[in-house]
């Protein structure tokens, strides 16, 4: 995949994930070495978090540029955002509660379900979770979220400065001034931050352009020029800016308190950089207050950092999770009685399922068991996967209500006839492990799951 740089430039993106991941591997790593004496880089074990709403691939391309960056597998977790935040505040004292006239800080109690709603720069996260007796989190449904973000709003304002300022002008600054583009972007970004329910937003007019910019008729209603420095949005502009964004994440949120699964939902946590608006937090006051604990963590943008390091620490700290799609394997229309046939790309598929939508799925329990033949001469089984969005499942894998997210690959020695397979697949944090074992030796092969098609 080869993405652009803010000038234009392309480069592939598994070198630029890479190389800023390296950057923060290598300022970590100097700072804990010059702390503690005598730490190797074995010592240190590395959480990356990504979103909730990332599919199978994504999760992978992480993992792949984790290592371009030097963190070994071994020695990598890939955690979901919204989860970090559910364990930090797990451990958070949040609020009092009184128990035999006596009063006890705690954040939530055994069996407690809660929501978390991770407002980042490009999606919306929202996973709901139950604690249980031992501490840990049962998601109790599916991972779920948005392209809502805080960049959304900075898009928006970009986009009305360029109707007033003039596509002509801000191509200008872009192409010639591009430090002072740079500028006006990080304006943007801090002073959005700041915006209340009822306040005004002022950006500072970059210098090439000050004594320049006429508003136009069609917006002189809710933007002015003051000083020529400044360029002011109305509060009534600044909501509407920011209800599109607002609206879409609570209309969700409510979309998802009506679900049979969420009907025990008690509190609703907001955290990340966006949950610090005070748009978002009014929006959510006024619509959930009167039936949810709204809660908003002091410091909301270091929540999953805080829960991240919590995370790495526990050994399965999330032990269940709800699938988003029904997940299977394309195989042989001919195969019956459980005996699966390997087959070729171009080959009619039937769906043969593995976890069903909305199935619990237990963190390092065995998903399913298949026995699968192979032909003489097989050196290799490769088994593609597919996932579904539909409630029920078709038979026939088609291009239209079918993704196919990867191939399950398991290196063998060479059989002179035909052999007899057991495929079993288990689930383990993030991801799914294969082992083969040999039906009639006993022998046991270990495979992986590849989500990209391509090795990088």
């Amino acid at each position: 995949m080869v993405i652009k740089d803010i000038g234009g430039k392309p480069m592939t993106a598994i070198v630029v994930f890479a190389l800023c991941i390296e950057y923060i591997k290598d300022q970590v790593s100097d700072e804990v070495k010059g702390a503690i004496h005598g730490l190797d880089d074995d010592d240190i074990h590395w959480v990356v978090t990504v979103p909730a709403i990332w599919n199978e691939q994504a999760r992978q391309f992480m993992i792949e540029a984790s290592a371009k960056a030097g963190i070994d597998k071994d020695n990598l977790t890939l955690a979901l955002e919204p989860e970090c935040a559910a364990m930090f505040c797990r451990y958070l004292a949040i609020y009092k509660s009184s128990k035999d006239h006596e009063m006890d800080l705690k954040a939530f109690d055994e069996n407690s379900r809660f929501m978390v709603v991770d407002l980042g720069g490009g999606t919306i996260d929202i996973t709901l979770s139950e604690v249980l007796p031992s501490g840990q989190l049962k998601e109790i449904y599916n991972a779920t979220g948005g392209p809502w973000g805080g960049n959304y709003i900075n898009e928006q304002i970009i986009e009305t400065l360029k109707h007033v300022i003039g596509w002509k002008g801000m191509r200008k600054i872009r192409s010639d001034e591009y430090d002072e583009y740079l500028e006006l972007l990080r304006n943007v970004e801090q002073n959005k931050r700041g915006v209340e329910h009822d306040s005004e937003f002022s950006v500072i007019i970059p210098n090439e352009l000050r004594g320049k910019i006429i508003v136009p008729e069609s917006h002189n209603q809710n933007v002015r020029v003051e000083k020529e420095k400044y360029i002011t949005f109305s509060a009534s502009l600044m909501r509407k800016i920011f209800s599109s964004s607002v609206d879409s994440m609570i209309k969700h949120v409510e979309d998802l308190l009506q679900k049979e699964e969420t009907c025990m939902v008690s509190t609703i946590l907001l955290v990340g950089g966006y949950a610090a608006s005070d748009m978002v937090q009014h929006g959510f006051r006024e619509k959930f207050q009167k039936n949810y604990k709204i809660i908003i963590p002091a410091t909301p943008d270091m929540v999953v950092l805080k829960g991240a390091v919590i995370t790495g620490h526990r050994v399965e700290a999330i032990v269940g999770r709800m699938a988003k799609y029904h997940y299977g394997l394309g195989l042989s229309t001919s195969a019956v009685s459980g005996r699966i046939i390997s087959i070729g790309e171009d080959e009619e598929k039937s769906f043969f399922s593995l976890i069903i939508k909305g199935q619990e799925i237990k963190v390092g329990d065995v998903v399913t068991q298949y026995e699968i033949v192979l032909k003489g001469n097989s050196r290799w089984a490769n088994l593609e996967m597919y996932t579904t969005n539909e409630n029920i499942p078709r038979k026939i894998i088609n291009n239209e209500h079918f993704t196919k997210i990867g191939s399950i690959h398991v290196k063998l020695p060479q059989y002179k006839k035909e052999s007899n397979l057991i495929l079993t697949i288990s689930y383990d944090e993030t991801e799914f492990k294969v082992v083969a074992t040999d039906k009639r030796t006993g022998r046991c092969f270990v495979g992986t799951c590849r989500f990209l098609e391509k090795q990088i």
